[in-house]
């Protein structure tokens, strides 16, 4: 079972090793070249030889250096900052003075005695002065990746510790509903709720199990099967859900207590909740669909608010349930949401048509596809 998003401690390099990022070392590498070989040519001239060579020369560099921090990264990146830095440093310097050794050998045709350490001294300082500066943006990042790591745990904790008081709230007055009828049904519900809260407050996890959420509601449908009687009628359509899959906690829950409030508890006669699962294209699809109670009583959500991975407002005369779906939202895109091009990757979306309302919930099937606490959340260089 996924625990709390893991608060990394040091992330110093992002991953080199993806095309894009070799790519990009290789363009600005071309660009020093080009404004070094700018400063120094005449006025009305240009030295395409000079440039040809040094570009050979400097993307040796580049791409030796490259490929040795994506392989060094899984050890570079258990270290504290200060020897990350120190390990990328020395070893671009090394991968500079075995290049400018090779280099040397090659212009004067393996003739040692007309090497000359001054050639040496000047890449080393030039090669050293950039990668000082790369360095000092990659640990100026790293700590605005802890600062928002932080900041979305608390927030998806305050968003944790606001629902669960509502689910209770709620669950607690269905069993209020039940005592002066139907004691023994109430105590039934009672016993429901206390092993149902057993389970969910002691844990505190961001994610939890597919069969985690599900007893939940399950335990929530026994308390209102006993409350509506045979006006509730449920109709489970689960396709087969991988073990391993992990979403958050009171996810699925608060949409089936918006569907029955708002659609099966206003009608006279029997309602049926559908709440159907399946996979496709490496997405898991969650629906629960309620019949629209009658428009004399009808408080469905307004259109205006269905709107495409937005939040939800409840209707005027009770909040709670409009509190619950933005609630969800808000938790969705905490942790679902990629911090570089703002994409939502899981989503709520509600609509309804002329006899139906139906919430629908979108996850990537694979857990640790996650942006947030997760390497993919990382900003590339």
């Amino acid at each position: 079972m996924m625990n709390k998003l893991p608060l990394v401690t040091n992330q110093f390099l992002p991953d080199l090793c993806r095309l894009p990022v070799v790519l990009a070392v290789l363009l600005v590498t071309e660009l020093v070249v080009i404004i070094y070989v700018l400063s120094t040519s005449r006025l009305g001239g240009y030295n395409w030889e000079q440039l040809s060579l040094l570009s050979l020369y400097a993307q040796w560099i580049g791409i030796l250096s490259t490929v040795g921090l994506c392989h060094l990264r899984p050890i570079i990146n258990r270290l504290s900052p200060r020897a990350s830095s120190g390990i990328c440093f020395t070893w671009i310097m090394l991968v500079t003075l075995a290049t400018n050794t090779g280099a040397q050998w090659i212009f004067h045709s393996g003739d040692w005695r007309q090497w000359t350490g001054l050639w040496l001294s000047r890449d080393l300082i030039i090669v050293g002065v950039l990668a000082a500066i790369c360095l000092r943006y990659m640990y100026v990042q790293q700590g605005w990746r802890l600062e928002q790591r932080a900041t979305q745990n608390a927030k998806v904790d305050a968003l944790h510790a606001r629902i669960r008081p509502h689910f209770l709230f709620n669950s607690m007055n269905t069993i209020a509903s039940l005592i002066s009828y139907a004691p023994e049904e109430a105590e039934r519900a009672v016993e429901d709720l206390a092993a149902l809260f057993r389970a969910s407050l002691s844990q505190s996890d961001v994610l939890v199990s597919w069969q985690q959420e599900l007893s939940i509601c399950q335990a929530y449908l026994r308390i209102e099967q006993q409350r509506l009687g045979e006006r509730l009628v449920v109709d489970w359509q689960l396709s087969k859900v991988p073990d391993d899959f992990q979403l958050p906690p009171l996810t699925l829950q608060p949409l089936i207590e918006n569907a029955i409030y708002h659609g099966i508890e206003r009608r006279p006669e029997t309602g049926v909740l559908l709440i159907k699962s399946e996979i496709s294209n490496g997405l898991l699809h969650i629906s629960v669909q309620n019949p629209l109670a009658p428009i004399s009583n009808s408080s469905a959500i307004p259109e205006a608010t269905l709107a495409h991975g937005g939040g939800a407002e409840a209707p005027s005369d009770d909040n709670r349930n409009g509190i619950a779906l933005d609630n969800i939202q808000a938790r969705l895109t905490a942790i679902y949401r990629d911090p570089v091009t703002a994409e939502d990757r899981a989503t709520l979306i509600l609509s309804s048509d002329t006899e139906h309302f139906t919430a629908r919930l979108t996850f990537p099937e694979k857990s640790e596809g996650l942006f947030f606490g997760s390497e993919q959340g990382e900003v590339s260089i």
